[in-house]
């Protein structure tokens, strides 16, 4: 994958341990498929793993797997494939309207065959070229890593990429659908990673540039606070993002933002010594159209882990 090989080789964690994850080899893969198939494994919810896998992260200690399927990275701590007694509840029946959604979640994990996604039109609300561009002045031009998030406008994706000189882009989402609609389209090279807002599945102080089209200030007070701590983490130090929300709802992650400005100045002046760099985080305002509902359509709010307690 072109991420491990421009970028540091403990780019992507594991959402369960938060260690560094590692490819595997053509006969660990082949050891992995075995045991599928003689029904050994499971995603972490306790769902039996069904298809085998042709490419795959996993950690050091090899207790999680995380599947490559259809070019895309599967980070999510619902869809790590593991032990039975690793499961999040290794002596309960999973009922069976779990298991169903599971798989109408994530389709290309199941044996049946996925039909392709249909929500090419269901794109967020697009920003104009001129507003666009001006969000991506505030932005680094080059480095490490690009990072987009959250989008079915693969035009503002090109847009921001452009001329720009990055070792790697990378585009998280938080819905299958939407990446496997989008996956064709993307700058050639562009890792696809599958996650969760509030569990990044990336090492800290790695992102040079990141823009979300993610409204952040859609998610609860709690979540917002989450959202923003692995935003802030993700970014390098002199890194810089563009954070999207809808300027009709409440932004609690605006007062962490002045929090640590606050106290970065008042570590200036109290202990200059001590004086570091933090990355740019900009908050930037969206009016939502009051009939948009594409959030309701694209975005479940509870997770499994929630649903099966």
């Amino acid at each position: 994958m072109a991420v491990i090989e421009s970028l540091e080789s403990n780019f992507f964690l594991c959402p369960h341990t938060r260690k560094p994850l590692r490819f595997m080899s053509r006969d660990e893969l082949s050891v992995l498929n075995q045991r599928i198939e003689r029904n050994e494994l499971y995603f972490h919810l306790g769902i039996q793993a069904q298809c085998s896998v042709d490419s795959a992260l996993i950690t050091e200690n090899q207790t999680y797997v995380y599947p490559i399927v259809e070019g895309i990275i599967f980070l999510k701590k619902d869809v790590a494939i593991t032990a039975k007694n690793r499961t999040k509840n290794p002596f309960m029946r999973v009922p069976e309207h779990i298991t169903e959604e599971f798989f109408n979640t994530y389709k290309v994990l199941s044996k049946e065959k996925a039909a392709e996604p249909m929500l090419k039109d269901l794109n967020s609300q697009k920003l104009d070229n001129d507003q666009l561009l001006q969000l991506k002045s505030r932005l680094p031009k080059s480095g490490q890593c690009f990072m987009s998030v959250v989008t079915h406008d693969v035009d503002a994706i090109h847009n921001l990429v452009f001329n720009t000189r990055f070792n790697a882009y990378v585009h998280i989402d938080f819905s299958l659908d939407r990446l496997l609609a989008i996956k064709k389209d993307v700058k050639q090279g562009t890792e696809l990673v599958l996650c969760d807002v509030a569990c990044l599945p990336f090492e800290a102080n790695t992102v040079n540039a990141l823009f979300s089209f993610d409204y952040i200030n859609e998610y609860d007070k709690a979540d917002q606070a989450a959202a923003y701590e692995e935003l802030k983490r993700v970014l390098k130090e002199d890194g810089a993002s563009v954070v999207l929300y809808d300027k009709s709802k409440p932004l609690h992650a605006q007062s962490q933002l002045k929090s640590d400005q606050l106290s970065k100045k008042a570590l200036s002046v109290l202990a200059p010594w001590k004086k570091k760099k933090v990355p740019t985080i900009y908050f930037h305002p969206v009016t939502v159209d009051a009939d948009e509902n594409h959030r309701e359509e694209l975005m479940t709010k509870t997770s499994f882990g929630r649903q099966f307690s």
